[in-house]
């Protein structure tokens, strides 16, 4: 195994079997650039121990990144789902799923938890009945209607951020 992989295990924090399905994981280590390639992976690491990368401190960097990423990967889910390819789905809505929780926390400042009951009355900052609507995503990801579910959550999570951006700009006392 070279030095860029390293094996870490399941933190009870990410212990969630939609998620991991084992108890250690083979991930890349992150590399001095922000990068969204593995869902969690700075939990991952901050949860073990490691000093890395934590997003979640300063949203207003890492959730505009996100944001891209997501866009990017809604496209690529739209093609899957026109042409009906059933088999690469479930990947990609794991990763949208991932790419909706870490705006949730990371947009609320703190890291993912996803520990069952996943701690959602700890956020502020939340789309109506988000327990419920996530809880139907994962239950059915790679139905269409769950695809849609899944952006209808971004939107909104993404409509609390900024409206929480723009909160705090304007409770800042204006320097002279």
């Amino acid at each position: 195994m070279d030095d860029s992989v390293k094996k870490l295990a399941i933190p009870a924090e990410l212990n969630h079997p939609f998620f991991f399905s084992q108890e250690e994981i083979l991930v890349n280590k992150p590399n001095s650039s922000f990068s969204l390639s593995e869902n969690f992976i700075y939990e991952l690491y901050f949860f073990n121990g490691r000093v890395t990368c934590m997003p979640w401190m300063n949203p207003q960097e890492s959730v505009p990144i996100l944001l891209k990423e997501w866009q990017q990967l809604k496209n690529h889910l739209k093609l899957r789902y026109q042409n009906r390819e059933q088999e690469f789905i479930l990947e990609s809505m794991k990763k949208g799923i991932g790419l909706f929780l870490q705006l949730l926390f990371w947009s609320n400042g703190q890291p993912v938890h996803l520990k069952e009951p996943i701690p959602f009355s700890q956020l502020t900052s939340k789309p109506v009945n988000v327990q419920e609507r996530l809880g139907f995503i994962i239950s059915r990801p790679k139905l269409f209607h769950s695809f849609i579910q899944l952006s209808e959550l971004m939107v909104e999570q993404e409509k609390h951020y900024m409206k929480n951006v723009v909160v705090k700009k304007a409770s800042r006392p204006n320097k002279v």
